[in-house]
């Protein structure tokens, strides 16, 4: 069984690595990815317990980025060589910090106390914080979907884009660090096709991109089957995910929790040489 998407408490998952690669092993997942958001810190701690296990877990990490359709596109970089990825992902960590004092100023200037420390709290570190860790801070209830709408979503009062990388620029850095990149959840972050079709035919086009998270928990059986159309179309692989944050999580809390609707079979990416 694959899943290949998950996240610790590196970024905003609710479980330490090693716990969410037993959670993983529990539920029966034989091949996984701890795919934390721009960061490694727990890749080799992954590694580790899933051998103990005895099932596989693929060295990746999720890199937010930019494009023409969204202003916070996802794409998941497998097969990563740690050292390599580490620079780009210490700029993404950074660049997450000057985000979040952007978001949190505007906030203060519509009148919620909320402080920078008190965002730092909820993540737990700085190179951690997003902005569930914000909403959080600034009280928002259990449901952070309220409050997400009305200042923390593109158009929102206190949105603030991300600046860098752009997604071909992810798209490369993952190349570059020997991975292979798969754009993420692609009807989660864009939802018209003709664009998820543009994003994939000018990924492919411009810097090789090599797959789409295809199988995927709100993929509809139509998206589902475009992404697959895309895959055949453009040889890319067919990767699946639950995107698992945690077992209380209100959207993502099991694993391989999506369908394939009978389609066809997720696939996992060949490491590069291999």
């Amino acid at each position: 069984m694959i899943d290949l998407q998950s996240h610790s408490v590196v970024s905003d998952g609710q479980l330490e690595p090693a716990d969410v690669v037993r959670s993983a092993a529990e539920a029966g997942v034989k091949v996984m990815s701890l795919t934390d958001h721009d960061g490694i810190a727990g890749v080799e701690t992954a590694n580790r317990v899933a051998a103990e296990l005895g099932i596989t877990n693929l060295p990746a990490t999720e890199m937010s980025c930019v494009h023409k359709y969204s202003e916070d596109l996802h794409i998941c970089g497998y097969w990563v060589d740690l050292e390599r990825i580490r620079p780009a992902c210490e700029r993404a960590q950074q660049e997450r910090i000057n985000r979040a004092k952007a978001i949190i100023a505007k906030l203060n200037k519509h009148g919620l106390d909320v402080s920078f420390e008190d965002a730092v709290a909820r993540a737990g570190a700085a190179d951690a914080i997003g902005r569930p860790h914000i909403a959080k801070a600034a009280g928002a209830g259990p449901d952070l979907g309220p409050f997400f709408e009305e200042y923390l979503v593109p158009g929102a009062k206190a949105f603030v884009s991300r600046e860098w990388p752009s997604a071909e620029q992810a798209v490369g850095l993952i190349h570059d660090a020997g991975g292979v990149a798969v754009v993420a959840h692609p009807y989660w972050d864009v939802q018209a096709p003709d664009q998820v079709r543009d994003l994939v035919e000018s990924l492919v086009r411009d810097v090789g991109l090599d797959g789409i998270e295809t199988f995927y928990p709100p993929h509809t059986a139509a998206q589902t089957r475009h992404c697959l159309e895309l895959c055949e179309e453009f040889n890319l692989v067919a990767t699946a995910s639950s995107d698992f944050h945690g077992p209380t999580h209100k959207t993502f809390s099991r694993w391989l929790a999506y369908n394939t609707y009978d389609l066809g079979e997720p696939q996992v990416p060949v490491k590069p040489g291999a």
